[in-house]
């Protein structure tokens, strides 16, 4: 009985390992996709105009990154990067909509 609690124990202690290191692996890249789409956000919403498109891409943007951080608060740490790089393609697309505009002024 002992011996079976043991390998119980053992088995759980590496599957939190292995949950930890998984999460450690990506969290780095996580944190700093969410702070860059969460400023450039903030960037975007003080502009005193917006092209046509530009407006969608910031919501799609700010839907996008409370969906990774939710998937975050889930754990579900992969799905919740892959949600936080597609909110920063969705800025970008509202940067570059806005900077046509500037250029074509």
């Amino acid at each position: 009985m002992h011996v079976f609690l043991a390998l119980v124990f053992s088995a759980l202690l590496v599957y939190l390992f292995v949950q930890f290191a998984r999460q450690e692996e990506i969290q780095d890249q996580f944190e700093y996709a969410i702070l860059d789409v969460e400023a450039r956000l903030e960037w975007a919403r003080s502009r005193s105009s917006f092209p046509f498109g530009m407006q969608a891409q910031m919501e799609i943007s700010g839907e996008l990154l409370g969906k990774a951080k939710n998937l975050w608060d889930q754990h579900r740490w992969r799905q919740a990067y892959q949600t936080a790089l597609r909110s920063q393609d969705a800025i970008d697309r509202a940067q570059r909509i806005y900077s046509s505009m500037i250029a074509a002024r």
